[in-house]
């Protein structure tokens, strides 16, 4: 499992306003994790999965970005295993800005960006 990647391709599909994509990131992820766990019993994603199902819950329209800022704030040291800890610091102001660049709520679109006539 590969944290960074998936990381990196979420902020890349949020930032170009591609919603869709990001979610299937996510979805995937957690089915991986969740596969992974039923499978060995192993725990030791627990910290990661409960990142990626916040963040899922983010963007379907469930929680704020600002849950998630707790989250990675309260599980920082954690989470630096699978994510850079420079991303993660960053990350939830690049939710910000994608719901405020792109007009987002979370879970709609409706593809066009905001101030785009």
């Amino acid at each position: 499992m590969n944290g960074n990647l998936n990381m990196d391709v979420i902020r890349s599909a949020l930032l170009a306003g591609e919603i869709d994509d990001a979610y299937k990131v996510i979805f995937n992820a957690k089915k991986r994790i969740e596969l992974y766990k039923s499978t060995t019993g192993d725990s030791r994603y627990d910290v990661y999965y409960g990142f990626i199902s916040l963040l899922d819950e983010v963007v379907r329209g469930r929680r704020s970005w600002k849950d998630l800022k707790t989250y990675t704030d309260e599980n920082f040291e954690k989470l630096s295993a699978y994510v850079d800890p420079d991303f993660l610091k960053s990350f939830p102001y690049y939710l910000f800005f994608s719901i405020d660049r792109y007009n987002v709520r979370f879970p709609y679109y409706d593809g066009k960006r905001c101030d785009d006539r």
